[in-house]
């Protein structure tokens, strides 16, 4: 079993990050799941991600995303879901979505923004649209793995 720590907090606030994050930091790898759409400045979340991983550290994620454009190469199980259609009910639904959904934006381009992030050595990431509901139209996934470049 690998030893793991679940901490309460937020890492969108430099300043507000739980102190036992920092004692422990470095760290091997960060996993982020469902969370990215919440936090307040997802850029500043990530830079303190990147801030929290040792040089060769993975960022793993796995994120519910907008609608990726159609074309989009990085796109598997796209089942014909019309992404423009879907995009803009994203827009529409997100500002009431976001307080009942704590906070969640469903429209943010997760995947995107991590990988033009500076300070990694390589991102990987894929969007998945997979049509089993309602709710997966409204909210597809990015996939991926991020790993800090080498001071």
């Amino acid at each position: 079993m690998v030893p793991f720590n679940i901490v309460r907090g937020t890492l969108d606030d430099p300043d507000n990050i739980p102190q036992c994050v920092l004692d422990n930091a470095p760290y091997d790898t960060v996993l982020t799941s469902f969370s990215l759409c919440t936090v307040k400045d997802p850029e500043a979340t990530i830079k303190n991600i990147i801030r929290l991983l040792k040089p060769g550290g993975a960022h793993v994620f796995i994120e519910h995303v907008r609608q990726p454009p159609p074309g989009d190469k990085r796109v598997t199980e796209d089942n014909n879901v019309n992404a423009v259609l879907w995009g803009k009910i994203q827009d529409w639904i997100t500002p009431l979505w976001s307080i009942i959904g704590h906070g969640c934006h469903v429209n943010r381009e997760t995947g995107e923004t991590i990988a033009k992030m500076e300070g990694w050595k390589s991102v990987e990431y894929k969007n998945v649209r997979p049509v089993i509901d309602l709710q997966s139209r409204i909210m597809p996934l990015s996939i991926g793995k991020a790993i800090k470049a080498a001071k």
